[in-house]
């Protein structure tokens, strides 16, 4: 059974029961009641309550729900009383809210708040040995001390994005139990530096999320392995330069490092072998030398566009497993692939850069898909793949100081001939 506050108005409908007020300082006891019985879910637009609609207040119907949600709350601090039995608490909107308390033998397995005033985690956290998910998102918090999360021993996620958090307190003496966390948000906080040492005691960790923050700096100075990481995000921070060379990870599948400043490639762990997806989209890249990739033999898909590219080549010979390339949104003029084997490559996006010679790939794959949007390129030079253009393998719309014309995303054959007067 979900109880649920907030914007709700109506009656009995495919299970759910929607009652716009409910007054608990004189029969709305009863009418809940009477709602529970007949519904899987209850919504209450409005409900008067003589204290506050948290503490002892859910122990009068602990034993007729196991989820309540909360769209607004209004109150400084929400208490779950001693051995309540609800297991999810999702509070949406708490401006006003600065405390969480849990009290012992509680039976919470999620609990959300966003939108509050929570300056910390919940003192009580310990207190919730059964939680599995813990997302505190839009909130006040500072800082995160990493030992508050040693007694919650199944806590699978933890989303703390959009706070305030501007450090990381390590758990410096080695704890009696490593942590379980497999999922760390901290997105678009305030984290300036970071210690890759930090998450030494998190040997469960899949996913680290640190995008949209502050980042100038990550610390790798010490060897560490991270066994089952597999998505690691730094999208959106302010990174210049990256050494990951100590870092082990056997395991990574996805590294996002769009939207920083860098300005060459970054010093990546020597072996990364099940790395499928980079992205370095938005960066101050200026040249790429396609052998940098010749460590990782199951990369996949390369984003490098939005850079300042200005040539691609391949200064000793490798062979890649990549099946896209995208260098969109450089200011490319040359473009060479040879010594670079790419027998898997499907896409190779060209669009919005400066070539004036037609790139050499369709001699040595014939089925690639080539986009060359915004380019330099000639009526005669288009023509002569009208083939592939008839079939959409290529993707053309000409530099407005090209010899062709037109505006579509995509020029057919007969636009480019009126264009071009054949």
């Amino acid at each position: 059974m979900q109880l649920c506050y907030g914007q709700c108005v109506g009656s009995i409908f495919y299970g759910t029961c929607s009652i716009p007020i409910v007054n608990m300082t004189t029969d709305g006891g009863t009418r809940l009641r009477k709602a529970f019985e007949a519904a899987q879910q209850v919504r209450i637009q409005k409900m008067i309550v003589s204290i506050s609609p948290s503490g002892p207040f859910l122990q009068r119907f602990t034993s007729f729900v196991d989820s309540v949600s909360y769209l607004n709350y209004r109150e400084a601090t929400f208490q779950v009383p001693d051995g309540n039995t609800i297991s999810v608490f999702t509070i949406w909107s708490a401006p006003e809210m600065r405390a969480f308390i849990a009290g012992s033998n509680t039976h919470i397995e999620f609990l959300e708040i966003s939108q509050c005033s929570l300056d910390r985690v919940p003192q009580t956290l310990p207190k919730m040995t059964k939680l599995k998910i813990l997302s505190i998102r839009q909130c006040k918090l500072t800082v995160l001390r990493l030992d508050m999360l040693a007694d919650n021993q199944i806590l699978k996620t933890l989303d703390l994005s959009y706070n305030h958090i501007r450090q990381l307190l390590p758990i410096t003496e080695r704890p009696a139990r490593m942590l379980s966390i497999e999922t760390l948000a901290l997105t678009g906080n305030l984290l300036q530096h970071l210690d890759m040492t930090d998450f030494k005691f998190m040997p469960q960790l899949l996913k680290l999320h640190v995008g949209g923050n502050l980042i100038v700096s990550l610390n790798a100075l010490l060897p560490i392995t991270m066994e089952n990481l597999i998505e690691f995000s730094l999208e959106t921070n302010k990174i210049t330069a990256l050494d990951l060379r100590n870092l082990t990870l056997p395991k990574l599948e996805f590294l996002g490092l769009s939207g920083n400043t860098l300005t060459r490639l970054p010093f990546l762990p020597r072996s990364l072998p099940k790395l499928n997806s980079l992205s370095l989209m938005s960066n101050n890249l200026t040249q790429l030398d396609l052998s940098y990739f010749r460590p990782y033999p199951n990369l996949n898909k390369i984003d490098i566009s939005y850079n300042q590219i200005t040539s691609v080549r391949t200064s000793s010979p490798v062979r890649l497993s990549v099946s896209t390339l995208d260098l969109r949104y450089n200011q490319i003029t040359t473009f060479n692939l040879t010594g670079c084997d790419t027998p898997n490559i499907t896409l190779l996006l060209l669009g919005q850069n400066r070539l004036t010679v037609f790139p050499p790939v369709y001699e040595k794959y014939p089925n690639i898909r080539l986009s060359i949007s915004w380019n330099l390129l000639f009526c005669d030079t288009l023509l002569y793949y009208k083939e592939k253009i008839q079939k959409y393998d290529l993707m053309v719309e000409p530099e407005r100081d090209s010899l062709t014309c037109g505006k579509t995303y995509s020029l057919q054959v007969k636009q480019i001939q009126d264009c071009c007067g054949k």
